[in-house]
């Protein structure tokens, strides 16, 4: 099994590219970011994910998110731009204190995703190519959150995405061609 699921997230966040479609993906298409490295991350480690166990892991992720993250992220954001009476570096420190907060709670809900996975999926049983397989876990996540309904929704978004966090894939099947 390659690096655990915040490990493995930490380092394809860092991609070229990848950080800015994922924030696009979760603010234009209201897609969980956690979610989308989920897909790949089980894409390396377990294969295709079944619809039951994606429908699982939104309503695990649901809850979390908008009680405990978003909560967070919201005041974060709010922090940003605090009334002129506040002092603006108490601001700033609180600012930094719930940033550090809002990663702590990215880092339970994978955490909490990871165990889905480890519990309901078995590794890949064939060999075929983990962006494959990528690919196939975001259009079964993107078809259950209703992506393809909202306004700038598109697929080759999520083909762009997929070819970054799994570059040397991408590659692979480049040089296949």
């Amino acid at each position: 099994m390659s690096a655990d699921f915040w490990e493995w997230s930490i380092e394809r966040y860092e991609y070229d590219g990848v950080a800015s479609r994922l924030l696009s993906l979760q603010d234009n298409l209201d897609l969980n970011v956690n979610i989308v490295l989920w897909c790949g991350w089980c894409a390396e480690n377990f294969g295709d994910i079944p619809e039951l166990v994606v429908r699982k892991a939104l309503d695990l992720s649901a809850h979390w998110s908008r009680d405990v993250t978003g909560a967070l992220r919201s005041a974060r954001r709010a922090l940003k731009s605090p009334p002129r009476q506040a002092d603006a570096t108490a601001a700033e420190a609180l600012r930094e204190e719930v940033r550090r907060a809002e990663l702590a709670a990215e880092k339970i809900e994978q955490e909490m995703l990871a165990r889905l996975a480890h519990d309901m999926l078995p590794p890949p049983s064939d060999a075929s190519n983990p962006l494959a397989r990528l690919r196939r876990n975001l259009v079964t996540y993107a078809s259950i959150a209703g992506a393809q309904r909202r306004e700038g929704f598109s697929v080759t978004a999520l083909e762009d995405l997929a070819r970054r966090l799994m570059p040397d894939a991408a590659k692979i099947e480049e040089n296949e061609e």
